[in-house]
């Protein structure tokens, strides 16, 4: 996810890890491509107006890249018929504008992956466990376990880490992308995935 409204981009990454999807966050060009160089990603969400190197820019690099080609979603509020022809002849396989409705965001990323021929998500690994990002089993040695979403996705944040230690910036950003239910009862808001709320205090003898 590429994106300079550090709001917007933190917004949307949480977004993303709700629908199951592992994502990397950057909020300039340099810091996308350097993040394309070390990891091979199967979709890149991306801003045109960016710091460093616009969008338009970047989608240039990746398309060049020798390695393996990731699908490009142009998510921006440069909404002219032209600057949609831009960023398609440029190499962009989608274009949504801003301000976009979520499910039709989540509509296009799934038919983009849908209709790719690479593997989606690369099962990360280490020693005998075994995590597909997006997944909720967990493969350890020939025993498959099921996960919370919450369990998963740190443990997807562990593993990413390949043994380097997680910061508590980390552990609480994947934490915060588990999706929230709310419900109402009684025009009082209650959380479903909270500890239950205090008993109501007692009331005093008649």
């Amino acid at each position: 996810m590429v994106e300079d409204d550090a709001p917007l981009c933190q917004a949307l990454g949480r977004l993303l890890r709700q629908w199951g999807y592992a994502v990397e966050l950057a909020g300039d060009g340099p810091t996308a491509l350097a993040l394309s160089e070390q990891e091979a990603f199967d979709l890149v969400i991306l801003d045109l107006g960016l710091p460093g190197c616009d969008g338009l820019e970047v989608c240039r690099r990746l398309r060049q890249g020798r390695g393996p080609q990731p699908l490009i979603l142009m998510l921006t509020a440069w909404d002219s018929s032209a600057d949609k022809v831009t960023g398609l002849e440029e190499g962009a396989d989608d274009y949504v504008v801003k301000p976009f409705d979520p499910d039709v965001l989540r509509a296009r990323v799934r038919a983009l992956l849908r209709r790719s021929n690479r593997p989606l998500t690369t099962e990360l690994s280490w020693g005998s466990v075994r995590l597909t990002p997006g997944d909720t089993r967990l493969g350890l040695g020939d025993r498959v376990l099921e996960l919370t979403r919450k369990e998963a996705l740190l443990l997807e944040t562990m593993l990413r880490a390949a043994g380097r230690s997680c910061s508590k910036a980390e552990l609480l950003e994947a934490s915060a992308a588990i999706c929230v239910t709310w419900e109402r009862r009684r025009s009082r808001p209650t959380c479903a995935t909270c500890a239950p709320s205090s008993p109501p205090p007692a009331r005093p003898p008649t």
